[in-house]
């Protein structure tokens, strides 16, 4: 069970990231103003739906990776949010 939840949050973490960089390379997200973890949520007066969902899923799977973890919690999840932060801007 807990190999399974930690697949799970492994994919929110992924699916988040990969879809932020997929989306703003697509162009869904003109102009962003207003980031959070390198997702962008607004432009101007306006949220990006996508760009909330994108960041539930992240934080989510954020939240869950170290409850599943057996070893070394604090720095694996420390490197997944360094890794969630740096991903989208180094591609």
């Amino acid at each position: 069970m807990k190999k399974k939840m930690l697949s799970i949050s492994i994919l929110l973490m992924a699916g988040g990231v990969f879809g932020n960089i997929l989306f703003t390379r697509l162009g869904y997200f003109p102009n962003a103003d207003f980031r959070i973890m390198n997702i962008p949520l607004a432009a101007g007066a306006h949220y990006f739906n996508l760009g909330l969902v994108l960041l539930t899923m992240t934080l989510i799977g954020l939240v869950l990776f170290p409850w599943f973890l057996e070893k070394k919690q604090f720095s694996k999840t420390v490197l997944a949010l360094i890794l969630i932060i740096w991903l989208p801007e180094a591609v």
